[in-house]
């Protein structure tokens, strides 16, 4: 049996309801962690030519520059990996989770933007860290994003983070942050994008797609599913929701696009 998610926090465009102000950060602090980036940037080229060559480290230095040229726009703090053991108090599905590590910014908005995604609908990250998903999402035009974490640090930094990209890119779309372990997670109606970037391991995998099957018989419509570092594509395919699905490789990043069509749907159009 399920039970509902711990604590919803949504953020209207223009305002946050409910939230602490964003912790301040002196110039110093923010030089140092700079500083702190540039040098591990330039150790991981060097061991990446040695171990990937030349042009391989070239496409994957493309798309890790994007990453760190988001957070240098708009001021948020995404980049930094967090792991297992600092997430918090998270429950009994914290042996089946893995550490934050943020998508690729320049991979995941060339992918919004090249498929034919329902815009009006929401766009719903499981497993949403700091929330660059969601951003990015709302850089992409759609105009409700909903993230689900189970972790209280992650979702705090993702308010945060929102609030402070939020007033720097004037966008409209309105931002939700949901506190929930995401098999305890009530799939919505209206939500009908989805996104995962390889936030937990098999068991959980089987119970989030079990979820969703419940919400189509209860709400039938079209569903798109996109998952970054498809490592449990494997769970995805034996369930046999979904019978169309799209592989995609974007600055050595993977993804595979699943979707579910209603039967009166005659026409596919990615």
């Amino acid at each position: 049996m399920f039970i509902k998610q711990e604590v919803t926090q949504v953020l209207l465009p223009g305002k946050l309801r409910g939230t602490a102000p964003a912790k301040s950060v002196t110039g110093r602090q923010l030089s140092e962690h700079k500083i702190k980036t540039y040098m591990g940037a330039i150790a991981w080229a060097v061991n990446s030519v040695r171990t990937r060559g030349l042009a391989r480290t070239a496409t994957v230095a493309t798309s890790a520059i994007a990453d760190f040229s988001f957070d240098w726009r708009y001021g948020t703090d995404t980049n930094r990996w967090v792991k297992v053991d600092d997430l918090g108090e998270v429950g009994e599905n914290k042996v089946h989770s893995v550490r934050y590590q943020a998508t690729k910014a320049r991979p995941l908005r060339q992918l919004l933007n090249s498929l034919d995604l329902p815009r009006e609908k929401a766009f719903v990250d499981f497993g949403s860290g700091k929330g660059r998903a969601l951003m990015i999402a709302a850089e992409c035009g759609f105009q409700r994003v909903v993230g689900v974490e189970f972790s209280p640090a992650l979702c705090e930094q993702a308010r945060q983070n929102m609030e402070i990209f939020r007033r720097k890119s004037n966008v409209t779309t309105q931002f939700e942050v949901v506190r929930s372990d995401v098999t305890h997670y009530e799939i919505q109606p209206d939500q009908s994008v989805f996104f995962m970037y390889n936030p937990f391991g098999d068991a959980v995998m089987g119970q989030v797609v079990a979820n969703l099957r419940r919400s189509l018989e209860v709400t039938p419509r079209p569903v798109w599913l996109i998952y970054n570092n498809p490592i449990c594509h494997g769970v995805i395919e034996k369930a046999g929701l979904f019978k169309t699905r799209l592989m995609r490789e974007i600055g050595g990043t993977s993804f595979i696009v699943y979707l579910k069509m209603l039967l009166s749907s005659l026409v596919l159009v990615f």
